[in-house]
């Protein structure tokens, strides 16, 4: 083996170990991104929550300014709230099964 091909293999081994340096270091990133997603995920899914939460109790508050406001929008805000009663024994009678 020549002196040439010596320094090339050196070279070679060189870059191969950096590479490998390198992807070891792709890796802990892509693993930190997937954990770092993860916890996002969780985070989105409570805001999606709350937002659904939110949502409800704002339709209540409607409901409940619509019962206070005046006497035309009293029958809607009346069906409302016999469509949630009727929700209500729904789930009522599923529990009671």
């Amino acid at each position: 083996m020549t002196e040439e091909d010596r320094l090339f293999l050196d070279d070679l081994k060189a870059n191969v170990q950096q590479l490998f340096r390198e992807f070891g270091q792709v890796e802990a990133e892509k693993e930190q991104l997937e954990q770092n997603m993860a916890v996002l995920k969780a985070e989105i899914e409570l805001l999606k929550q709350e937002i659904e939460t939110t949502n409800k109790d704002n339709e209540k508050w409607k409901i409940a300014n619509r019962i206070l406001s005046g006497a035309d929008e009293n029958r809607e805000a009346k069906q409302k709230i016999n469509k949630l009663i009727r929700e209500i024994d729904k789930c009522i009678a599923l529990l009671n099964r």
